[in-house]
């Protein structure tokens, strides 16, 4: 069996006249890899970070809910009185979950209503015309 060395190998034999090149070849292909996956990667997070943000604005879109359905029952059951429009607030509530609402008299007539929920620096509002 007799061994060749580089000079006495065509160039279309196993080894070529740059030896260097397949190496190169080859970091190009795992940088490219590394950039599709990374990509990849960066799409996934920004897909968590908008579905944990649209899961908190829900929250407090129903903490808002949660107000206007405490006016509009504290109307029609227990007669409230809505007084003068005001700043502050006519009702708040505070939930265990850490959402809460706030309740406020905004004009007349027709009666103008605004329940605005907050959970995690999350606002969303309600408004309720009569």
């Amino acid at each position: 069996m007799k061994i060749l060395n580089n000079q006495q190998r065509g160039s279309d034999g196993f080894f070529g006249k740059k030896p260097g090149s397949a190496l190169i070849l080859t970091m190009f292909i795992m940088a490219g890899m590394l950039l599709a996956a990374m990509s990849g990667a960066y799409v996934v997070l920004l897909g968590i970070k908008t579905g944990g943000i649209q899961a908190q604005s829900t929250k407090a879109y129903f903490a808002a809910e949660a107000g206007a359905e405490k006016l509009l029952w504290e109307m029609r059951k227990n007669s409230y009185s809505y007084g003068s429009v005001s700043e502050t607030a006519i009702f708040s509530q505070l939930f265990f979950t850490g959402a809460s609402y706030d309740v406020y008299f905004i004009d007349f007539p027709p009666l103008v209503f605004q329940s605005i929920g907050d959970y995690h620096n999350t606002r969303r509002s309600v408004e309720i015309r009569m």
